[in-house]
């Protein structure tokens, strides 16, 4: 169902999403999930700034004894076998609590281009040895209360290496590289080595290895924060280099397909996509 991506990616995902929809609406949110990945998939940081609407067939008092990442839900679709006069087939039925119903019923904005010239893009950095949260903040172009309010952050001059920070930022964005005044953070991807990332973003894997301290070259993993260049080198082309491709915000595989000259059965084969149909921003991508 999700691909691949890992429960921290997940919940990072869910995150940034629930909170545009809440921004652009100015509307609570809640969550609608089954109950496997309401236990399994979404942690306590979701839990605890939305409410759940869960799809759980069957008798919903036995959701008491269910332990999930929320303490209680508003609303169970408890079967999708019910009847309605005048609706030909099936449909589901709810039950909700009064907390379902929204505060505010205004009218929601129009939410055409509401940010048209401001970046208002979300990425998630790894702390390095060595880093503090006013050097983070200047990288980005944001500032240390800000990062502090998003990210919760209790002490602003305790931070520590290979913590993840949230960074709405007003850099330049590119898949899922990151440029602040330079720096460019890549998240890996399943599949992914050091020599593949090196070899697209046009450097070596001595220089990754060096500034990401890592010390296994043949060992990363899904999900991990890699800094591909020094603030110094702001130069780099990664969207196409050395027949990969960086994968953008809207970009379909049949949509790659045709700007390189190949079909989607051969991009499919090449990468090991196990499903055509999801791809997602900063995922790179073999194309010949």
């Amino acid at each position: 169902m999700f691909g691949g991506v890992s429960v921290e990616e997940t919940n990072n995902i869910a995150q940034v999403f629930l909170e545009s929809v809440k921004r652009l609406t100015n509307k609570e949110v809640i969550v609608y999930s089954d109950l496997s990945n309401a236990r399994d998939r979404f942690n306590r940081s979701i839990a605890d700034n939305y409410e759940l609407w869960i799809a759980y067939y069957g008798d919903y008092n036995n959701l008491r004894y269910v332990q999930t990442s929320w303490e209680r839900w508003i609303g169970v679709q408890y079967t999708d076998r019910g009847y309605v006069p005048g609706i030909r087939g099936n449909v589901d039925r709810d039950l909700y609590t009064e907390n379902i119903f929204l505060s505010d019923t205004s009218e929601i904005p129009n939410t055409e281009n509401p940010n048209e010239g401001v970046n208002t893009e979300t990425v998630f950095y790894t702390v390095q040895r060595g880093d503090t949260l006013s050097e983070i903040a200047n990288r980005y172009g944001t500032t240390v209360q800000e990062l502090v309010n998003i990210n919760n952050i209790a002490n602003p001059n305790l931070i520590y290496p290979g913590e993840t920070i949230r960074v709405a930022t007003n850099s330049s964005i590119h898949g899922s590289e990151t440029r602040g005044t330079g720096d460019i953070i890549y998240t890996v991807q399943r599949g992914n080595t050091l020599s593949q990332i090196a070899n697209a973003y046009g450097v070596t894997v001595s220089h990754i290895v060096e500034i990401n301290n890592i010390q296994n070259p043949n060992l990363i993993y899904p999900g991990e924060k890699l800094r591909i260049t020094e603030s110094s080198n702001t130069n780099l082309n990664p969207v196409i280099q050395n027949n990969y491709y960086t994968v953008r915000r809207g970009d379909t595989l049949s949509g790659i397909a045709r700007r390189y000259g190949v079909t989607v059965q051969y991009l499919v084969n090449l990468n090991g996509i196990r499903n055509p149909n999801l791809i997602y921003a900063g995922q790179l991508l073999k194309v010949s």
